[in-house]
């Protein structure tokens, strides 16, 4: 067997800690799922890597700064391959990886991070466990670790401070609430936009460092509860009632949607719009809170595209059962905000209804927001050959709008204003 893979023990214990027990005092930890169903994982570490069981807290190992370590699948169990090609066993239930104290782990091929680096560095703890016929890669972390990789990941750390202080608060609150909704899975949250982007330490930034810990252990609580902090790129012009987005969920009454702009500002719209002035909303972005081209791109506070009549029909096929051939798209159902709540499809077989902001994106062909208006053009026989779509805003639009918030505190406003105003009725706490 290969040298490198013989196991160290001695003079490991003097910068190895065991896996602290959760106590009064303690920061929350979450467990994020990085990587699913691998056959390997490579991983290293800059400053070394301790490895341990799952179980128990015996030292079993230990790999060298700089070089690379392959645990893989094989015969019901778990090999260590080295990269001169040396294997061992590991325990078959799978293995925990831990830094030197402030160090991180390397963990190699990780996918669907916006900045497209697949060998990202973690902090906290790292286990690689058998699941569902794979291996599963989580991140052991406490929370306020966790969130100095998910802020710059969610928002541009050039963002004001106010507005990166706001975002803390609100990726908080997002953390402790949603933790748990992927525990059939191995673990509490996912590393992508399902849960929150997390990008780890390979994301950090001072300035986002700074925000964190300028509002350590704050969430926003509704009536004494921790408030669903949702939050999204670009509302357009105005956010959305959580209600009017997701059409099965229950009316929460600081999700309420709200014009992104300030009673003193000349923006010439008063919602709810008639269809033919929303129209005109749709097409050119007025001068609100998020129509800010110095902290995002124009296309995400207003967008348009045109597809064939074929593409269309693809797109609603996916999403929606038989309809025949495709006669038209409109809006059958649509909130005071300007979200489409119910799609009607109309085709030689039957009438069709899409329902919901999430399945209306979808059966569009992935529009960038729900708040759109469409419009067929048709041969000399009336039938449709291509549609115009154009539309507001980025994202969901419920809650925070975090151009925004980079707007407002661009105006001069401090953190816990911004919260106030895209979470009406909540109060700021600090929790721990």
């Amino acid at each position: 067997m290969c040298s490198r893979l013989k196991w160290v023990v001695l003079g490991l214990l003097a910068f190895v800690a065991g896996q602290p027990e959760r106590c009064e005092g303690v920061l929350p930890r979450l467990r994020i799922g990085l990587r699913q169903h691998c056959p390997e994982v490579a991983f290293s570490g800059p400053a070394g890597v301790t490895m341990q069981p799952l179980r128990g807290g015996e030292v079993i190992g230990w790999l060298p700064p700089g070089e690379t370590w392959i645990v893989r699948l094989a015969d019901g169990g778990l090999l260590l391959a080295d990269a001169s090609s040396g294997t061992t066993a590991v325990p078959k239930e799978g293995v925990r990886l831990l830094p030197p104290e402030g160090g991180t782990v390397t963990i190699r091929g990780v996918q669907k991070h916006w900045d497209k680096r697949t060998d990202r560095d973690y902090r906290g703890t790292i286990e690689i466990l058998r699941h569902t016929g794979g291996l599963t890669v989580v991140n052991l972390v406490e929370v306020e670790t966790y969130l100095r990789g998910v802020v710059p990941s969610e928002m541009p750390a050039s963002y004001p401070l106010a507005a990166l202080q706001a975002q803390a608060v609100a990726a908080r609150g997002q953390g402790l609430a949603k933790a748990g909704r992927h525990q059939a899975e191995g673990f509490d949250l996912c590393a992508d936009q399902h849960c929150q982007v997390y990008g780890g330490a390979t994301s950090e930034t001072l300035r986002s460092d700074q925000a964190v810990a300028t509002t350590s252990g704050e969430v926003m609580v509704y009536e004494g509860r921790l408030a669903d902090t949702l939050y999204s790129a670009t509302c357009g012009g105005h956010t959305a009632n959580n209600e009017d987005y997701w059409t099965d969920a229950p009316p929460l009454p600081y999700l309420r949607g709200q014009p992104d702009f300030e009673p003193g500002d000349k923006v010439n719209y008063s919602f709810p719009l008639t269809e033919a002035r929303l129209s005109d909303y749709l097409k050119y972005a007025p001068a609100v809170n998020c129509n800010q081209p110095a902290y995002s791109e124009g296309e995400k506070i207003r967008w348009w595209s045109v597809a064939r009549r074929e593409e269309v029909e693809r797109s609603l096929r996916a999403e929606v059962s038989d309809f025949g051939a495709l006669l038209d798209v409109r809006v059958g159902d649509r909130a005071a905000s300007g979200v489409v709540r119910r799609l009607d499809v109309i085709g030689t077989r039957r009438l069709a209804k899409v329902h919901g902001g999430p399945a209306i994106r979808r059966a569009l062909g992935d529009l960038n927001s729900a708040s759109f208006a469409i419009q067929a053009f048709r041969d000399k026989d009336g039938t449709p050959v291509a549609f115009a779509i154009w539309g507001a805003g980025w994202g969901h639009q419920v809650g925070m709008c975090q151009v925004g918030a980079a707007g407002l505190a661009g105006r001069g406003w401090e953190y816990r204003q911004v919260l106030s105003k895209y979470y009406p009725g909540c109060q700021l706490e600090r929790r721990y």
